[in-house]
Parts: C-alpha cells; structure tokens; sequence
C-alpha cells in the first residue's frame, strides 16, 4: 500500500470499516506512520518528531472554562498587529498516541472550529485523559466491536 507517493499527492487505499458509536478503536500504523516507524507512509502526517514519538495530533474544542481562563490571561489583551482585538482560541492540539485505545464517541462528524467546518472526522474520547478529541476518521482502526 502506498499512502502518499509525493508531495502534495495522496492516495489512500484502506479498507471501509464501519465505525460505530461505542466501539474501540486505535490509530492506524499504516495511515498514520512512516515506513520507518512501521506504517506505509514516506512522509510523515505532520512532522518527524510526531512520528517518531508514535504520536499523531488531533483537535480540542475550547470550553467555557478555557476562554474564561483565557480572557483572564496577560494574551487576551491589547490589539493584534492589524490594530483589531484579539479573538479567544477555538481549538486546541492533543496529541494522540499508537499504543493507547480509544472509544468512539461520534463516528461521523463535522465539527467547526477556527471558524470553518472539518469534514471526515470522528469525535473518540482517551480513555487516559477523559479528553473527547476530533481526528480523521481514515486514521483510525477498529479493534474491538461494543456488544
């Protein structure tokens, strides 16, 4: 299988799995690493470091919580370099990681931040941190069925 032959050009050939709510998935070594890492991937996703580390990154909406902490911080104030206010964080990173196991919260979505909508991804709850994270949902491999 060849996931990405260069640059700019990705051609993915996984198996359909049908991912449902409940079940418990992982990520992909094939989609989701370079061959030197075990997966199918010349490049990697995002960047060396990511794919070494086993790591693949996904997203975080911001909660009430974290743009009131934000507004209280020093970076909400003052202007940005165009002269305008500056806007809370819709979003934030979260690294997911090869060895964990993950269940499916919503298995299609497309969910909005950085005012725009993402389509193809799935929303999966870490069963480590209790944190509901977005991620592509052709990253991910189903392992084990909800009964």
């Amino acid at each position: 299988m060849v996931y990405n032959k260069g640059i700019g050009e990705i051609t993915m050939q996984t198996n359909v799995v049908n991912l449902r709510k409940g079940d418990l998935v992982k990520l992909d070594p094939a989609a989701c690493f370079t061959e030197k890492s075990g997966g199918c991937l010349q490049y990697p996703l995002t960047n060396y470091g990511n794919d070494e580390r086993g790591t693949v990154e996904g997203t975080r909406i911001a909660t009430e919580e974290d743009i009131r902490v934000w507004r209280n911080s020093e970076r909400s104030k003052g202007l940005t370099s165009g002269g305008e206010t500056k806007l809370p964080p819709t979003a934030y990173t979260v690294n997911l990681h090869r060895d964990r196991v993950y269940t499916i919260l919503r298995a299609r979505c497309r969910p909005q931040w950085n005012y725009r909508s993402h389509p193809g991804m799935a929303l999966v709850l870490c069963t480590i941190t209790g944190e509901a994270v977005y991620i592509k949902r052709d990253l991910l491999e189903k392992i084990c069925d909800e009964p």
